[in-house]
């Protein structure tokens, strides 16, 4: 059943509201179904297992984490769009991708790696002033607490640890981040400007913050960009939804192939910028697919009250 499009008469200001809002409700209603779930699974454990940090809670954590991606970034947007317009598909870009379009996004996704690598070991580098230094680290504590979680799921080795990795880090959040900040998200902010670029960058800054992780803020704010890009010069969401998906699951892949010892290079050395030419080649590389990207764009992606395609 199709729900008829309620706010399609309000502003864009007021679709901001509303998307933000359905987000908010989204978490709450997630974590609620998350607990309930989890009691079924483990009942009373459940206290014992979120205050658990020897690494046992992992399943309860992939759990939570798989929900609250449903409920905070694959719902919302799919709930927005039939609430907005009365064609959800083509406000979220949902259109079928073109077969070179996405072989351009795989193919920059693998290209740009060794820039967003050196940006990565650039960002982790920064310090905040003196004044700052408690701030400073907090945000090196939280992400360390991250990291070491994000670690404990790429370690897993056994089958379906892949299975639930690729669906935990690979596939729901290239699916929802992508239809929440990029279909979504620009889709609001071209309404409000009058060319592509002030949304992509907007989206970008948002998608990055969203993380919460200073030190990897920047080269996620560029790959937001080049996401952004993708999606309005494609047309379609399954662009930058597939260059995600790759970029992530790269990282889930490699890990669990090292892991079972079926390669032998692990993971930080793939993290590794290379040489400065290597850097050169991939900034190059990388430009001309977006620009091929750009060229090739498609026509018909357009907001409402615009003209603009640039």
């Amino acid at each position: 059943m199709r729900l008829p499009p309620v706010f399609s008469g309000i502003s864009p200001a007021g679709q901001l509201l509303l998307l933000i809002l359905l987000v908010l409700v989204g978490a709450i209603f997630s974590i609620i179904l998350a607990i309930g779930v989890s009691y079924i699974l483990w009942g009373s454990e459940i206290l014992s297992m979120a205050t658990s940090t020897d690494g046992k809670n992992l399943d309860f954590i992939r759990t939570f984490q798989i929900i609250n991606q449903i409920g905070i970034f694959v719902l919302p947007p799919l709930l927005f769009g039939a609430l907005v317009t009365k064609s959800a598909n083509v406000f979220l870009n949902l259109k079928k991708p073109g077969f070179l379009h996405v072989i351009a996004a795989i193919a920059i996704i693998i290209a740009v790696a060794p820039v967003i690598n050196f940006l990565v070991q650039w960002n982790e580098g920064l310090s905040l002033p003196a004044s700052f230094k408690a701030i400073e680290n907090w945000m090196r504590n939280s992400e360390e607490t991250a990291t070491r979680l994000t670690e404990q799921f790429l370690n897993a080795s056994k089958p379906q640890d892949l299975f639930v990795n690729l669906l935990m880090i690979g596939i729901l959040p290239a699916l929802g981040e992508e239809l929440l900040f990029r279909s979504a998200l620009i889709g609001i902010l071209r309404k409000m400007f009058k060319s592509v670029h002030w949304p992509v960058i907007i989206s970008a800054l948002i998608f990055s913050a969203f993380h919460l992780q200073f030190f990897g803020f920047v080269p996620r704010f560029v790959l937001g960009i080049l996401l952004g890009y993708l999606l309005v010069w494609s047309g379609s969401v399954w662009v930058p939804i597939m260059a995600h998906f790759v970029n992530n699951s790269t990282i889930v892949v490699v890990s669990w192939l090292y892991e079972n010892k079926f390669i032998n290079t692990g993971l930080e050395d793939f993290e590794n910028f290379g040489s400065w030419t290597a850097l050169l080649l991939s900034l190059l590389v990388s430009g001309a697919i977006l620009l091929w990207v750009y060229r090739t764009r498609a026509s018909g992606l357009k907001p409402e009250n615009s003209t603009s395609v640039i």
